[in-house]
């Protein structure tokens, strides 16, 4: 113990070593020291188990289990290395380390497998706070302990390669066998089947299409992709797995027996040895599903996995079906749209016709209307806009027409221009007789309005152009328009209002002439002299005499404050 003047008060407390270490690393020399004496002492220890693996095999090197001694050496140098307790039985060494603060660093790790000899370290780091004499069975047997080295994991390692190369052999004379037997299930010419035929019907024949690659099966590519795709994707309720595909295909005998089971090491040797990405059934199914699925034409049903046909599936069977029973209902509507069309055709303009044979004929432009409904759907929508533009045009006030395609409708179109043309003169007529009556009733109701404010000066002001109005004048503006007959009236309005400010401030004017006057000659006590100063220039005013200066209240009390405060004589 030391004394210590504190900060605060005076006390012991424990003596640091050179290193800076306290007692508490006495404790922990104590503890390593225990260790080493206990086990010298009692010859025996457990030892962990160790086994060794390459990813696919394991042998184990080392049985967990407890191991006695014949003897045991302290810290005694070995080579390089000092252990921490040597400990033999019968010619094999085994070095034991305790961990008590620090693991053994990298550099005696190297040393140790340099050296060769076995190592495991035992975890005491967790026992510092212990009475020493109840840790024995710990240090022996209970506390953590790893192999740091073990000379037998290198022939371990030797026999698991010699294991994986005996398999690697195997696994390449399959891929040889198997590839043998698939030349000889390819030289087997195989007609197409009920399941490929039915997929085409449905309109599947892109999405079962053969790539070649499959291998092992008894039956075209496309035929069994077919029965996958129509007796999974269209016809399983509760979903369905690739394991249950596969089981199918195989039961069917659709898959040769060698080919029943292949693992992933002998598919990957067989695509190594032919040089090409052949697939074996299994890998085959699971390929096709997965491309069906990223098409949408099969989908995930649930959280298990389960699949089951998409909507992209059912769409592409309806459009099938469409597709067959397309020609059909494009000649119905074709028949409707032309039934339509003909019935905007006077009876005696149709000429006896009859859609059948029309519908067989060469047109005009030598289209032939029965080809037609059988193309694709782009001709077909175009072909049919056609109709639709006539039936509008037949519709249209003037008629219009750009292609007659083939139908009796030039006489009737020819008709309906020129009833149209004759009544577009009569309505243009009417309403240039109508819009004169309006113009004429416009102006009048003007200048009734204008006579009432003007008097005899109406006809002037009427006649008269108007800035307001741009130029015009009020009687030419109110014919324009109804619109710009309220523009004349607001001039009007306009012109009645200037009238009335005019008359307000000549009226202002005068009064406040009349106060100025009053005000002069009551301080000049002559009139003379008052009209005098009234039309004298003031230097006040800007040079402007008071008569002309006093307009308003304002400017009145403006000259007020000019008059003198004694006039004088």
């Amino acid at each position: 113990m030391v004394a210590h003047k504190g900060e605060r008060r005076r006390h012991f407390q424990h003596a640091a070593a050179r290193d800076g270490s306290t007692c508490v690393s006495s404790g922990e020399t104590a503890l390593h020291k225990f260790a080493k004496k206990t086990l010298a002492a009692a010859l025996r220890l457990k030892l962990p188990g160790l086994r060794e693996s390459d990813g696919r095999n394991s042998l184990d090197v080392v049985h967990e289990g407890d191991f006695v001694f014949d003897s045991a050496v302290l810290e005694k140098r070995h080579g390089e290395i000092v252990p921490d307790v040597a400990c033999r039985r019968a010619d094999r060494i085994l070095h034991v380390e305790f961990r008590v603060t620090h693991a053994c660093g990298p550099e005696k790790l190297a040393r140790l497998r340099t050296e060769d000899v076995g190592s495991i370290e035992i975890d005491l780091s967790s026992y510092r706070d212990k009475p020493l004499d109840t840790l024995a069975e710990a240090i022996l047997s209970e506390a953590p302990r790893a192999w740091l080295h073990n000379p037998k994991v290198s022939a371990a390692r030797s026999k698991l390669a010699e294991i994986e190369w005996k398999r690697l052999e195997q696994v390449e004379a399959q891929a040889r066998d198997l590839l043998a037997a698939e030349a000889d299930i390819a030289q087997v010419e195989r007609e197409t089947g009920a399941w490929e035929e039915g997929a085409r019907g449905h309109g599947l024949g892109l999405a079962v299409a053969a790539h070649g690659s499959a291998i092992g099966f008894l039956v075209r590519e496309e035929e069994w992709k077919s029965f996958a795709l129509i007796e999974y994707g269209l016809a399983a309720k509760n979903g369905f797995t690739r394991k249950d595909v596969f089981a199918a295909i195989k039961a069917r005998d659709w898959i040769d027996e060698r080919f029943g089971f292949v693992s992933d090491d002998v598919a990957d040797s067989m695509r190594r040895q032919a040089a090409q990405n052949v697939r074996a059934p299994w890998e085959a199914v699971g390929d096709f599903l997965a491309t069906m699925h990223k098409s949408g034409l099969i989908i995930t049903a649930d959280r298990r996995g389960n699949l089951a046909g998409g909507k992209c599936l059912f769409e592409s069977v309806r459009q099938a079906k469409e597709l067959k029973e397309r020609p059909q209902k494009r000649a119905v509507q074709l028949r409707d749209v032309v039934a339509k069309i003909i019935s905007l055709v006077r009876e005696d303009f149709r000429n006896g016709f009859d859609f059948d044979i029309w519908f067989s004929l060469s047109g005009p432009s030598g289209v032939i209307a029965a080809e037609i409904v059988l193309g694709d759907e782009d001709g077909w929508l175009e072909y049919l806009g056609k109709f639709e533009r006539l039936r509008e045009g037949m519709s249209r006030h003037p008629p219009l027409m750009t292609d007659n395609l083939g139908l009796p409708v030039i006489t009737e179109m020819n008709a309906r221009q020129e009833s149209y043309r004759l009544g577009e003169e009569r309505r243009s007529r009417e309403a240039a007789e109508k819009a004169e009556r309006e113009a004429a009733d416009r102006e009048a109701n003007l200048l009734r309005s204008v006579e009432a404010v003007m008097g005899n000066g109406a006809p002037s002001w009427m006649s008269a152009s108007q800035d307001i109005l741009g130029g015009v004048s009020p009687a030419v503006m109110a014919r324009q328009s109804q619109a710009d007959f309220w523009r004349a009236v607001d001039a009007l309005d306009r012109w009645k209002e200037d009238v009335r400010k005019q008359t307000k401030r000549e009226d202002r004017r005068d009064k406040a002439i009349a106060s100025l006057r009053a005000a002069a000659r009551a301080k000049y006590k002559r009139d003379d002299l008052a009209e005098l100063w009234l039309r004298q220039p003031q230097r006040s005013l800007d040079g402007v005499r008071p008569v002309d200066y006093c307009i308003d209240d304002g400017t009145l009390q403006a000259c007020l404050q000019l008059l003198p405060a004694k006039a004088r004589r």
